[in-house]
């Protein structure tokens, strides 16, 4: 158990809500960077430091020593990279934290769309060519990482697809299973956009359980490291899986276009470098996290009703 102290941004998203809860079961002093109220609920133990990662000004009073800065955030939603205002966004409140920060573990939260596409897993040394104005927002971030390493000590996470209960419900997973629960009594196939392309999927909590790994390393010989499975499992596996917990049989069938310029058939990483380096493995099967999903979704529904 620790009482050292934590410096969490983005501490309202998907990531940072759960990053948050298990923190404090570790006993870390967590605070949470925060510019106004979260909109989400989080444990009455994270402390509210209040500045706004934009303006350089407003991070005065935010102490600049810290055991560890887990950096979550930014824009993270790789459909709403229809300009170029969100990469830059994304780089600017990364120099303007490492430049407050005076000495500090610092985590930043890169991406598995930073690598080139290929059909083999993803290695830290794999080839570097960023998908869409997402990948390249994370590998400019990426970049910061070597101008500061005098003064902080950067680790920079690559994680893959990764899911799990109280995701942001307008993304593709949780808007696939209100679908399907919605339409479990019906026979017809189902009807998928995109490709039946082959992912990485991740459950959230182990992805918080590495970055921490990631975080409490001591002098490690690595900086970068994936956060995956290491196995690939096809899109029309996962529909085939959400059926089969609803109890449906119902068939899938692709269109075969890409939906977008990160829409590429294979992406599954290797996660050898962080399971050696740290023990960390991943605990929670696709099963698992579709279920937990699932449950999350029907009490929310419940709760909802009058």
């Amino acid at each position: 158990m620790s009482s050292q102290r934590i410096l969490l941004t983005g501490a309202s998203g998907f990531v940072g809500q759960h990053m948050a809860r298990l923190l404090l079961e570790q006993g870390f002093h967590v605070s949470a960077l925060q510019r106004g109220s979260l909109g989400v609920e989080l444990p009455p133990a994270v402390e509210r430091v209040y500045a706004d990662l934009s303006d350089p000004a407003s991070l005065a009073a935010v102490p600049r020593t810290w055991h560890g800065v887990i950096h979550l955030a930014g824009a993270s939603v790789p459909s709403l990279f229809a300009t170029t205002a969100p990469v830059v966004q994304n780089v600017a409140m990364t120099l303007n934290l490492l430049d407050h920060l005076q000495e500090a573990r610092v985590l930043l939260v890169s991406s598995c769309h930073v690598y080139a596409p290929s059909d083999a897993p993803r290695v830290e040394d794999a080839p570097i060519v960023p998908q869409g104005r997402y990948g390249l927002s994370k590998h400019l971030v990426e970049q910061c990482a070597p101008h500061y390493g005098q003064r902080l000590d950067v680790r920079i996470a690559r994680p893959f697809n990764h899911l799990g209960p109280h995701q942001r419900p307008e993304l593709v997973i949780p808007s696939l299973l209100r679908r399907l629960t919605a339409t479990r009594d019906e026979t017809g196939p189902v009807r998928m956009k995109g490709m039946d392309s082959v992912r990485d999927f991740i459950d959230v909590r182990d992805v918080a359980a590495a970055y921490l790994a990631i975080l409490e390393l001591d002098s490690p010989a690595h900086r970068t490291f994936n956060v995956c499975t290491g196995m690939g499992r096809s899109i029309g596996e996962l529909v085939a899986l959400v059926l089969q917990l609803l109890g449906s049989k119902r068939e899938v069938q692709f269109e075969g276009r890409p939906n977008s310029s990160d829409d590429i058939p294979f992406l599954v990483g290797s996660p050898d470098r962080l399971e050696a380096d740290s023990g960390w493995k991943p605990q929670l099967s696709l099963e698992q996290s579709l279920l937990a999903m699932l449950e999350t979704m029907q009490t929310i529904h419940k709760e909802g009703q009058p």
